[in-house]
């Protein structure tokens, strides 16, 4: 299991223009883990929200999640 700082490190939120993907909506923002681009937000705020979220979740997988 990863540190806390390394899945920060890991999971990155990337703003709008600063990636390249044919495949993907322009001008919002991605959330990239060590694969590749997860999710994509046209807000930043959601964005970091699902990455904290996204987070937990790898580092607490036996928890309940509603």
């Amino acid at each position: 299991m990863q540190t806390i700082l390394e899945e920060l490190e890991n999971i990155q939120v990337i703003a709008p223009h600063c990636w390249e993907n044919e495949e993907g909506p322009v001008g919002w923002y991605a959330v990239c883990n060590e694969k590749g681009i997860i999710a994509y937000f046209g807000d930043e705020n959601d964005a970091f929200s699902f990455r904290l979220h996204y987070i937990n979740m790898r580092m607490n997988p036996h928890a309940n999640y509603p």
